[in-house]
């Protein structure tokens, strides 16, 4: 339904897992964002990965900006 998502990242750090399916098995990566820190996810990190956030100790917001993709523009 979403195109790229854009967010920044404030508080404590986070971990983002991302995982894909590769065969019968998944990929795994990870990656930690910083706090004060801007993201990006499009292309493969939004089609062939799935991505998620995993609890944190600390507080923690996040900014977060979505675009739809074209085919899932809402009707005006």
């Amino acid at each position: 339904m979403f195109a790229e998502v854009v967010g920044i990242s404030l508080g404590s750090p986070c971990v983002f897992r991302f995982r894909r399916k590769v065969g019968s098995e998944w990929e795994r990566a990870s990656v930690v964002t910083e706090p004060r820190s801007a993201y990006l996810l499009q292309g493969p990190s939004r089609t062939e990965w799935e991505h998620s956030i995993p609890a944190v100790d600390s507080l923690r917001y996040s900014i977060t900006f979505r675009n739809f993709k074209p085919s899932h523009q809402p009707e005006r």
